[in-house]
């Protein structure tokens, strides 16, 4: 099913899976974006037909929309949709988060206008609760977890740059190669410490969507599969990691041990002067008193 664009700047995927409430506001807040010339690649993996939002939601905006036939898992999502997108930039939207109104303004105006291949921006972390009488879900936390500038080793330690924020050349999914769909989790931080290492991100800081979590993990499914691919992608990139920190952790430590042996020196010196001190206020108290002696002398001598 598809209401296709002939030739759109820009294509944002979105994968979903048994979410049709939370995919509705998502596309939503695709429709009302302000930059016109894009479209919606939406994989549904498997899960309950999300055709009558598609046509309620996004109204005269292109879209795509791909039924895996089976459940193929969430990066095979990403992957599908990548090679189905037709823009010159992809980008992407998970079914449960959304973005600003110019969200896609922002970034490829940025991106279009230096030929870019990686542009990001920000986004809030926003926590729902749902409330258990009403069954309404209230926005309950907002938080800008993360808005770094672009540092490629940084990738090493952990991602920074949650996949809403992005958009990403077209030829830099040739040159990185797709999402490895061995990862259930962390597919996105795998992806972004390859494609960095052969192209520069330009960061705009600047919010421009939200990334949601609400307190029934229907956005954790494979919750835990966390540690286990996180200790897959390190793993991966150990030497590498090692290679750009350890000279900066052995600093660190040697700067620390430097900071030890100068704050026990410097408390060895306050020590020896609160002993000086007390050797003075006792000198000076036994001054006082031989003076109070020598004059009391004098006193009885001139009687």
């Amino acid at each position: 099913m598809s209401m296709s664009h002939k030739d759109p700047r820009v294509s944002i995927v979105v994968r979903t899976y048994n979410r049709l409430e939370r995919l509705r506001e998502c596309l939503q807040s695709l429709r009302r974006q302000t930059f016109e010339s894009f479209e919606a690649v939406i994989v549904n993996d498997a899960g309950e037909d999300a055709a009558p939002a598609l046509t309620d939601e996004l109204g005269a905006i292109p879209f795509q929309y791909i039924c895996n036939a089976q459940n193929m898992g969430r990066t095979a999502a990403l992957n599908i949709g990548v090679e189905a997108a037709k823009g010159a930039y992809i980008g992407f939207l998970d079914d449960d988060d959304v973005v600003y109104p110019d969200h896609i303004q922002t970034l490829a105006d940025k991106a279009f206008s230096e030929n870019l291949p990686v542009v990001y921006s920000d986004v809030l972390n926003v926590t729902f609760q749902q409330d258990p009488q009403t069954g309404e879900w209230k926005r309950m936390k907002e938080q800008l977890v993360y808005s770094f500038d672009f540092n490629a080793d940084n990738f090493l330690l952990a991602n920074y740059i949650p996949i809403t924020c992005l958009l990403i050349r077209r030829d830099c999914f040739e040159a990185a190669g797709p999402f490895d769909e061995s990862l259930t989790i962390y597919e996105d931080w795998e992806f972004l410490i390859r494609l960095s290492r052969k192209f520069p991100f330009q960061h705009i800081a600047k919010v421009t969507g939200e990334y949601r979590r609400r307190d029934d993990n229907s956005n954790i499914r494979e919750s835990e599969q966390y540690p286990i691919n996180e200790r897959v992608v390190k793993r991966r990139y150990r030497d590498e990691r090692h290679a750009a920190f350890d000279p900066i952790f052995k600093r660190t430590f040697q700067q620390q041990r430097q900071i030890r042996r100068q704050a026990a020196q410097t408390q060895q010196i306050v020590q020896q002067a609160a002993q000086w001190r007390d050797s003075l206020a006792a000198a000076q108290k036994t001054i006082a008193q031989l003076q109070q002696e020598i004059t009391k002398r004098r006193s009885e001598n001139s009687l």
